[in-house]
């Protein structure tokens, strides 16, 4: 991997072409086969997803992705590590939002107040996953969480 900056030639197309090669294929999957919901057009990108990463040869390094993704691992070039078991995905993979309790111990999210039980003054943040839940930590311990 190597660090370009904005518009230079090396940070051009190569996010953009897997999101067009998705993009392209998805919509005219789903109207063949005359999909209806979200889940069955799940099960067409879960598809999707797996021809490109585990069949598909890749247009510039003429290797399979996964095969390659492997390999660098199996000879030790793999730069990432695995997450510990004890890993919060939802809190990873959510949007953070700080918060300071107020007087009564509550803070304000969304128009409303919650009762997050914190002396006045504590910071919180509040892990929002859009339209599913929210959870609200202080520090790492978990207060509570409400569903959407």
């Amino acid at each position: 991997m190597i660090y370009t900056g904005k518009r230079q030639a090396q940070a051009k197309g190569k996010v953009e072409k897997i999101f067009d090669y998705f993009q392209r294929r998805l919509p005219y999957l789903c109207e063949k086969h005359k999909v209806k919901d979200r889940s069955e057009a799940q099960k067409i990108l879960d598809d999707l997803v797996s021809y490109y990463n585990d069949q598909r040869i890749h247009e510039e390094t003429r290797e399979i992705p996964t095969k390659r993704w492997q390999q660098a691992i199996d000879q030790g070039k793999g730069k990432l590590s695995p997450l510990e078991p004890s890993v919060e995905l939802d809190k990873v993979f959510s949007i953070h939002l700080k918060r300071i309790a107020r007087k009564d111990g509550s803070i304000m999210f969304m128009g409303k107040k919650w009762s997050v039980g914190c002396p006045q003054g504590t910071p919180v943040t509040l892990c929002l996953i859009p339209n599913v839940k929210f959870t609200v930590y202080k520090e790492d311990k978990k207060l509570w969480e409400v569903h959407l």
